[in-house]
């Protein structure tokens, strides 16, 4: 009885050690696809300096639900859902600039740099980021919220694959 209790034990710690994690860090595949991309998501993430906060006053930055990962696993999420790896061929460094209001809720986004032919792309990526749902605590100055601006830094590259 105790053996089969030890195989049982020993057979389900690898069939954990099995699965595959839905979302790989970075990479976004398509079964019917001949480019792949990746998306690396630098951190930390640039918090602007709130103006209104003095040196020496207690400042918190905003934080997404969930934390940092939690935000770059949202964003993977809807960057593979909504931008078309078939179209675009991105190569290079992107910025997303967003603002966070009182509220917790992102009221301006921007993406940066503009490049030519990328207004397309520019679009989507903008959707992507306006398709999380999720608030974030807003930044803080003596405990009163406070708008803020966050820039995070994507760097993507595209491999193409020949049939």
């Amino acid at each position: 009885m105790k053996k089969i209790f030890l195989l049982l034990i020993f057979a389900s710690v690898f069939s954990y050690a099995q699965e595959v994690e839905d979302l790989q860090e970075g990479y976004f595949f398509s079964e019917n696809s001949k480019n792949f991309f990746r998306v690396d998501i630098k951190k930390p993430y640039d918090y602007y300096k709130v103006t209104s906060c003095s040196d020496d006053s207690q400042f918190t930055r905003a934080q997404f639900d969930g934390g940092d990962a939690a935000f770059n696993r949202e964003l993977f999420k809807y960057i593979s859902a909504y931008v078309d790896k078939e179209i675009y061929v991105v190569n290079g460094t992107f910025f997303l600039h967003l603002n966070i209001d009182k509220d917790g809720k992102v009221t301006n986004l921007e993406v940066t740099p503009k490049v030519a032919n990328s207004e397309g792309f520019l679009r989507d990526l903008k959707f992507a980021v306006k398709k999380i749902k999720k608030t974030w605590t807003p930044s803080k100055c003596n405990n009163v919220p406070v708008d803020s601006r966050i820039r995070i830094k994507l760097n993507f590259v595209t491999e193409s694959v020949d049939a």
